[in-house]
């Protein structure tokens, strides 16, 4: 993502409001992190403290696969599962601990409002697009952090006309001798241009 006070060929200067729309998201994606990790650390407390919890029983009552706990605990110094032997009896019914369900619903929340503010920042993006005819999608990705693809299905997700090429991208396709034959670009912007072959017409 480029610096916001860089200025790209067309002049373009991202509104105030995608600017806060992106801050606003990206504090948001933020506290998804913290709210995730705070989970993996409630997982790992879980686990230390009840060492005949087993990852399949704790995987239920969370987010993740049994493999994909084993891969969050690695490097958490998590002892290993004692095993329940027979004699031992029917093995206690796991609940989990009210730390782990309340930090497991502060990451349902985090992620909730993320999804909003993504959302928001989606609608801001097209507006962008719609109020600046000439704004390819690789330029408005120079301030984003998706690459021009994302900006592409972000536009049509929202109806943006797709109408985004400067005229420097635009090219004619010609026959052997050098005759055009078609044009890659808007008819409309072709027919203006200096020297358009009247030969070329609308399809």
């Amino acid at each position: 993502m480029a610096s916001t006070n860089s200025t790209p060929q067309g002049g373009y200067q991202p509104s105030a409001r995608l600017l806060q729309r992106l801050d606003e998201w990206e504090k948001a994606r933020d506290a998804v992190s913290v709210a995730r990790e705070a989970l993996e650390e409630g997982i790992a407390l879980e686990l230390t403290e009840n060492r005949r919890l087993n990852l399949p029983t704790i995987a239920e009552h969370l987010p993740f696969s049994a493999e994909m706990i084993r891969l969050l605990m690695a490097g958490r110094d998590v002892p290993p599962r004692e095993r329940h032997r027979k004699e031992e009896g029917d093995p206690p019914v796991y609940k989990p601990s009210e730390r782990l369900r309340d930090r497991l619903a502060d990451l349902h929340t985090a992620e909730g409002v993320e999804g909003k503010v993504r959302e928001a920042l989606e609608e801001a993006i097209a507006d962008e697009l719609r109020a600046n005819p000439a704004l390819t999608n690789p330029e408005l990705a120079e301030y984003l952090p998706w690459k021009q693809e994302q900006i592409r299905l972000i536009a049509r997700a929202h109806n943006v006309p797709r109408r985004r090429k400067r005229g420097s991208e635009h090219r004619l396709i010609t026959d052997d001798k050098g005759n055009p034959k078609s044009v890659v670009v808007p008819y409309d912007w072709y027919v203006r241009q200096k020297g358009a072959d009247p030969s070329i017409v609308k399809r």
